[in-house]
């Protein structure tokens, strides 16, 4: 038994142990191309450095692990350590990960731990269980799979909790009870519409006060490209834009998408977050999107507008951390 750097000789024999797991009902994610492969376990981005090892029997690889060191952040990430259906449960896949996390924390003596979260720049799409849909990014380790104990049994302890929902939009509809919500917040002198730069005001400053350097980066620029045509639903208050979601977009897979959802501090507590999410739904299903998926932390008081929308929770997901010693 060896481990080495994975190269690209060893692509083809990796990929099929991937491909062969996305069989495995507990594994969620889609199969890969090679290329896709490639991209996610050879090539480092710009900000990032991927590291991927594999271990072999003779000269037949037998499973994998990669990694990202971030040296800008000062993070360091557990991609993913897959061993072959066979030769699990034999000690194989803690060689691997000891093997990444030793080489990880010889990238950088400062890093004091290892995340395994959604904020790793190589990312995954999963599927739905039971369904055709698909979420771009597995939001930490599923609670369900065999990984989480693994990596418990190996020193990884949570330390938060996300949900993922769905729900099919096809024929979504405001319920009573939305529709009441609709009407509280316009009878309380709100307008929900799509920004327009030449009427409203106060975008940026909204952005200020949510205090997201993501949410202003796509949300600015978004508005910037489009101008007058572009997605971004707005509450307004005499023109003073108070919050946002957007922008909407239908995604080749008939996914719609969703960015986030905010209200700005001095505005909550009207209803806006329920009224605005509403109108999200509504206005991708009316875009041609099929279904919607979204993950929160499971304390969010957030989850309750989504739950108020009939999207229900189809996984639950570890953010995992080992710290590192000298």
């Amino acid at each position: 038994m060896k481990i080495e750097t994975m190269r690209l000789k060893d692509v083809k024999q990796c990929l099929d142990i991937f491909n062969e797991t996305t069989k495995q009902s507990n594994f969620l994610y889609e199969p890969l191309t090679i290329e896709q492969f490639k991209t996610k376990f050879l090539k480092s981005g710009g900000d990032y450095l991927v590291l991927s090892f594999v271990i072999k029997e003779a000269e037949e690889i037998i499973g994998f692990a990669s990694g990202v060191y971030d040296p800008n952040g000062l993070k360091a990430y557990i991609t993913m350590v897959i061993i072959n259906e066979p030769y699990r449960r034999k000690g194989f896949g803690k060689l691997l990960l000891n093997k990444l996390e030793n080489r990880l924390h010889e990238k950088d003596l400062r890093l004091d731990k290892i995340d395994i979260v959604f904020f790793n720049p190589v990312q995954f799409n999963w599927i739905i269980p039971n369904t055709h849909a698909v979420h771009p990014n597995a939001p930490g380790v599923d609670m369900n799979s065999d990984a989480y104990l693994f990596f418990k049994r190996n020193g990884y302890v949570d330390f938060a909790h996300q949900n993922s929902y769905y729900r099919d939009i096809t024929n979504y509809e405001f319920s009573p009870k939305t529709k009441k919500a609709l009407d509280e917040v316009k009878e309380k002198g709100f307008e929900i519409s799509y920004y327009n730069p030449n009427k409203h005001h106060g975008l940026a400053e909204l952005m200020d006060n949510l205090n997201s350097e993501g949410w202003r980066k796509e949300i600015l620029n978004h508005a910037e490209q489009y101008n007058e045509k572009n997605t971004i639903l707005v509450p307004t208050y005499h023109n003073l834009v108070v919050g946002f979601t957007g922008p909407l977009k239908v995604q080749p897979n008939k996914r719609g998408y969703f960015a986030g959802i905010g209200t700005h501090s001095e505005y909550r507590g009207h209803g806006l977050g329920k009224a605005l999410f509403a109108s999200l739904v509504m206005g991708l299903k009316e875009m041609g999107a099929e279904y919607m998926t979204l993950f929160t932390g499971t304390n969010n008081p957030a989850k309750n507008m989504y739950e108020g929308e009939d999207f229900k929770v189809v996984r639950s997901w570890a953010d995992m951390r080992k710290g590192l010693s000298l």
